[in-house]
């Protein structure tokens, strides 16, 4: 897992990152409210929302993103 990291003010916030295993993309997440750093998004190595129905899953925090990645993974296809 790699996260970029903008630190304004000393507030160090993850901006978004990217989930790789054996060096292939699993998925990525980003934050959709980076003043709050809330509405945390993830995708797929495709470069799709995960969804949920129809909707795009907006999750609180970057550590639910990240574990949402790693699940959708391994999902069998």
């Amino acid at each position: 897992m790699t996260s970029v990291v903008v630190d304004p003010a000393d507030a160090q916030q993850v901006l978004y990152g990217t989930v790789t295993r054996d060096g292939v993309l699993v998925g990525s997440y980003y934050c959709t409210d980076r003043i709050r750093q809330t509405g945390w998004r993830a995708l797929g190595p495709d470069g799709e929302h995960l969804v949920f129905g129809d909707e795009p899953v907006e999750l609180t925090r970057d550590g639910d993103a990240i574990f949402l990645v790693m699940k959708n993974a391994d999902s069998p296809a």
